[in-house]
């Protein structure tokens, strides 16, 4: 079948070339085109079956001026007969696509296009029966195999979030609920008087919480030997002096805690 599907193609390749050498008259734009020195040196060597020469001859009459159809179709016959070692379907494709394009009323108008088909399925038969190299199906397999193990991944990742989701709702449910007062602080804090908060209670039977006011010569080292109290305690006491020490000065008011008591 595919013998006389060729020999098929041949001879309506041989038909055109009939045509083309002169069996219906040309017109006087084509017949310039085909009077061009290029051209009439690559019909010559096709005539004798020098391909490579006739291919040169009509692409340098193609150099010299890319409008010419002839010079177009001739190299799509020479690319698109089958038995010619310069076959190549892609390139047939182009010069039937050009020569259709720069002569619109071409007399071979109708078979050109029946070989552009043609071409296409060669083109696409080539594309499906091209070997794939090792290294891309080596990449291939190394894809799937990583695809595969994302997907475990996933999965995995999937089932421990609805298993922690589910133990947050346990615990949510298992925790009592915690009254909170919301209102505003305790009759006994003017929260625009800071003098007013609580002192801390540093535990002990104690004498009574004073104040003094420091004196030229005073520290807190002094301080806490004259009242008795430690003087960790005391900085404990007077957290705003000890983060600013130029605030230790005469006529600050520092708080002595209460001494502790056996």
């Amino acid at each position: 079948m595919r013998y006389w599907f060729g020999l098929g193609r041949v001879l309506t390749l041989a038909a055109l070339v009939v045509g083309a050498i002169g069996c219906e008259p040309t017109s006087g734009s084509n017949s310039r085109l085909e009077d061009e020195p290029n051209f009439v040196r690559g019909k010559s060597r096709l005539a004798r079956r020098d391909i490579d020469g006739a291919v040169l001859s009509f692409r340098k009459a193609l150099a010299n001026n890319p409008a010419n159809a002839a010079a177009h179709f001739e190299l799509g016959l020479i690319f698109y007969e089958p038995s010619n070692e310069k076959n190549n379907y892609v390139s047939a494709g182009y010069h039937f696509q050009r020569h259709l394009e720069l002569q619109q009323d071409s007399r071979h108008a109708g078979n050109i296009r029946g070989f552009i088909k043609a071409c296409k399925k060669e083109i696409a038969k080539d594309i499906a029966m091209a070997p794939i190299p090792p290294s891309e199906i080596n990449a291939i397999h190394t894809l799937r195999t990583q695809l595969a193990k994302a997907n475990s991944e996933n999965s995995h990742l999937k089932s421990q979030v609805e298993a922690m989701r589910g133990r947050l709702q346990q615990a949510g449910s298992d925790v009592p609920e915690v009254a909170v007062a919301v209102g505003g602080p305790p009759p006994s804090v003017n929260p625009r008087n800071p003098r007013t908060m609580p002192r801390p209670n540093y535990g002990g039977r104690s004498s009574q919480a004073r104040t003094h006011t420091l004196q030229p010569g005073e520290n807190l080292y002094s301080l806490s030997r004259r009242y008795g109290v430690a003087f960790t305690t005391l900085k404990a006491a007077n957290p705003r002096l000890m983060r600013n020490s130029r605030d230790l000065k005469p006529g600050v008011t520092v708080y002595i805690p209460a001494k502790r008591t056996p």
